[in-house]
């Protein structure tokens, strides 16, 4: 289990070792010991204080464990939006980084939230608009491929596999999957739209929060962090769990959905400019729709990978988040 193990003595021990060593070609050291903020089933961070300031160490578990080589790539094609990766171990899924910040969720405070997201998107979409052009450097860090080319084949094969699997154990009941079986041909249909919509696909984060992004101060020296759920596939994506992510810390997050208030469709608006050398704004606003509902699936996956490995108890203290997200498909 992984979280036990991330918990150890020995483990804290293999992990000040590891970074220390990392550290020496760099002229730095370790001035104390590790402090470790959390441990989940998926990851695991410790932080470390340095001569040169904090450093951030970071292990991935088996499904995420791409993470490591994905970060250091991304740091390569665009500088500046990641915290400064110091070493990667890819084999073990390890990263070191240096400190960029607090989060964003506690440096201010919520009515200011709505501003930094209006000028912080727009230089996220750009490293997307950059991003799509580097696909096969992308993809060979080990990162999962959920586009609208692929998504009908990987909800056929996951809505197949969640039939078959007990209702007790994360499963479909019988008219869930009937009703996700009606849905396919729409999800079909709905990536096919966002195939001809014009905007390529590129890396998309996935879980684009104001805990995953740090903020030191300004728009541009803000970093992006936790790229263990980033997919390729359509940037516009992004949209489904930072819009939802959002209107949820504001209070406007009603009936299962983000209240499409004035502040939210800022940054929206915001977000897509940089889109708008693909498409008209308003068939951006459509495919923004369809991306969300799409994403579902992108989101089921990726939780099934966070979880790969854990026992049946693990997915339960989640709430069997694999069948809830694709259950998304089924809401209007």
């Amino acid at each position: 289990m992984s979280v036990g193990t991330w918990t150890s003595p020995a483990f804290a021990e293999e992990a000040r070792a590891w970074v220390a060593d990392r550290l020496v070609p760099l002229e730095v050291a370790l001035t104390g010991e590790g402090v470790q903020p959390h441990a989940r089933p998926w990851s695991s961070t410790i932080r470390f204080e340095t001569t040169a300031g904090r450093v951030w160490f970071k292990v991935n578990g088996p499904g995420t464990r791409h993470e490591a080589t994905l970060v250091r790539e991304l740091d390569r094609l665009v500088p500046g939006l990641l915290p400064e990766v110091l070493a990667v171990d890819a084999a073990r899924g390890w990263s070191l980084a240096r400190d960029a910040g607090p989060v964003l969720r506690e440096a201010l405070p919520a009515d200011e939230l709505w501003d930094a997201w209006e000028r912080l998107l727009p230089r996220y979409a750009e490293a997307q608009v950059a991003l799509a052009g580097h696909r096969d450097e992308v993809l060979a860090t080990g990162i999962a491929e959920v586009s609208p080319a692929t998504v009908p084949g990987l909800a056929r094969r996951l809505l197949d596999e969640l039939a078959g699997t007990p209702e007790d154990e994360g499963g479909l009941s019988f008219g869930q999957a009937a009703a996700l079986e009606r849905a396919l041909p729409v999800v079909a249909e709905q990536c096919a739209e966002l195939r001809a919509c014009g905007v390529p696909d590129s890396v998309q984060h996935d879980d684009l929060h104001s805990a995953n992004v740090c903020w030191p101060g300004t728009p541009a020296d803000a970093r992006v962090i936790d790229w263990g759920d980033a997919t390729w596939g359509h940037p516009l994506g992004t949209m489904l769990a930072t819009l939802n992510s959002i209107a949820f810390h504001a209070g406007t997050y009603v009936d299962g959905r983000p209240a499409p208030t004035p502040e939210l469709l800022r940054v929206r608006d915001a977000y897509l400019e940089p889109f708008t050398r693909y498409a008209a704004r308003a068939d951006l606003v459509r495919c923004v729709d369809l991306a969300r509902r799409t994403g579902c699936v992108g989101k089921a996956l990726a939780y099934r990978a966070a979880l790969a490995g854990e026992p049946l108890s693990t997915h339960a203290e989640n709430e069997f988040p694999v069948r809830d997200w694709f259950l998304g498909l089924l809401e209007d």
